[in-house]
C-alpha cells in the first residue's frame, strides 16, 4: 500500500469516527483521537506516512464538523521537542494557545477545541514560552454557531513556568506556525467540501419547473467553481504537507491564505445553490460557513496574509512589478 493510499484510508477512518461523535451529540472527540492513535503522530512528523495521517485528521474534522483538541497539541509539539520535555505530547497533556495582538485589547490568547490537558503552553513573541497549570487558567467562550469550541484564556503570569527563552523559541515558533497553518488549511478544505456536499445533494432533490435544479447550467457552474476552489486549496495544502521538512520561504502563509480565501468562496457558492433554505438555522450549511470564518481568523486571515505576502514579494523581488499581483489574484 502506498503512502497516499494509507493516508486516504486513515482519512476515511477518521471521518467515520468523527461522524459517530457528532451523531452522539459532539462529546468524546478527544477519546476518538486516542482510539485512532492520533496523539503519537506529531512526534513522528519526519515520517511522510505519519505526517500525512496527522493532517488527514484535520480534513476529516472539517468534513464532519468535528470538535477535537488536535490543533493545540500539534502547535505545542515543536516547543516540547526544542525543550526536550519528556516523550512528546502523547494524549495531549500540553495544549498550546494561539497568541495574537489586538489594537483594542492588547495580547489575546485563544484555545481551539476541547482539551483535557494539564498544562497550557503560551508563546509570547519577544518574551519566550511558558507553561501554565490549566487549573489556574480562566476561560471565556467565543460564541459561534456550530460545533467548534473556541475559548479565550487568561492567567496569572506569576503562575507561569518558563520553558524556552526568546532565542530558543524562534525556530520552534516557525515550525509550530507552519504546522498549524497547514493543519488549518486541511480543515478549511474539509469544511468547504462539506458545504459543497450539502449543495450538491440539495440540487438533486430541489425541483423547479418540474426538474431538479442541478440540471440547470447556472447551478452547475456555481458548483463547479466551488469544487475548483476546493481542489486548488487541497493541492496547496498537500504540497505544503509534502515539503514540510524543508519548506520554501513563506509557504505556510501562502497555503493558509489560499485555503482561507477558497473556503469562504466555496461556502458562498454553495449558499447560492441552496437558495433561501441555506440561510436558515435549521439547515446545516451555517455550521460549515461559520467554521470556515472562524478557522480563517486563526494564525492570520486570508486578507491579512495576502497583504503581508504582497508586501514581502514586492520588497524581495521588485523586478516583478505589477506581474506579482497575478500570484494572489
Amino acid at each position: 500500500m502506498t503512502v497516499n493510499e494509507t493516508v486516504e484510508e486513515f482519512f476515511l477512518v477518521c471521518r467515520q469516527a468523527l461522524a459517530a461523535v457528532s451523531e452522539g451529540g459532539g462529546e468524546g472527540g478527544n477519546e476518538a483521537l486516542t482510539q485512532l492513535g492520533w496523539w503519537e503522530l506529531p512526534a513522528a512528523f519526519d515520517d511522510p506516512e505519519a505526517r500525512g495521517a496527522m493532517f488527514a485528521l484535520f480534513r476529516a474534522a472539517g468534513r464532519e464538523n468535528g470538535d477535537v483538541g488536535a490543533l493545540p497539541a500539534l502547535l505545542a509539539a515543536p516547543y516540547l521537542d526544542a525543550s526536550h520535555s519528556g516523550d512528546g505530547n502523547a494524549s495531549g497533556a500540553v495544549a498550546a494557545a494561539i497568541t495574537r495582538r489586538s489594537l483594542r485589547r492588547g495580547t489575546v490568547h485563544t484555545l481551539v477545541g476541547p482539551t483535557d490537558a494539564q498544562l497550557l503552553l503560551v508563546d509570547t513573541p519577544g518574551q519566550g514560552v511558558a507553561l501554565v497549570p490549566m487549573s489556574s487558567v480562566e476561560f471565556a467562550s467565543v460564541d459561534i454557531p456550530g460545533r467548534l469550541t473556541l475559548r479565550e484564556v487568561t492567567f496569572d503570569p506569576a503562575r507561569a513556568e518558563p520553558l524556552l527563552d526568546e532565542a530558543a523559541a524562534r525556530d520552534a515558533r516557525a515550525r509550530s506556525l507552519y504546522a498549524g497553518r497547514v493543519a488549518l488549511a486541511f480543515d478549511l478544505v474539509g469544511t468547504a467540501e462539506a458545504a459543497l456536499d450539502l449543495a450538491v445533494e440539495y440540487s438533486k432533490v430541489r425541483e423547479q419547473f418540474g426538474v431538479p435544479i442541478g440540471t440547470f447550467q447556472a447551478v452547475r457552474h456555481i458548483l463547479a467553481w466551488g469544487f475548483t476552489d476546493c481542489a486548488s486549496a487541497a493541492a496547496a495544502a498537500e504540497l505544503a504537507r509534502d515539503l514540510a521538512l524543508d519548506p520554501p520561504e513563506r509557504l505556510g502563509e501562502v497555503t493558509k491564505a489560499i485555503a482561507g480565501r477558497n473556503a469562504r468562496r466555496a461556502c458562498q457558492r454553495s449558499l447560492q445553490a441552496l437558495g433561501g433554505i441555506g440561510f436558515t438555522q435549521e439547515h446545516d450549511h451555517h455550521l460549515s460557513y461559520s467554521r470556515a470564518l472562524a478557522l480563517d481568523s486563526l494564525l492570520g486571515t486570508s486578507a491579512q496574509l495576502t497583504r503581508e505576502l504582497g508586501t514581502w514579494l514586492k520588497a524581495e523581488q521588485p523586478e516583478l512589478g505589477y506581474a506579482s499581483r497575478a500570484l494572489f489574484a
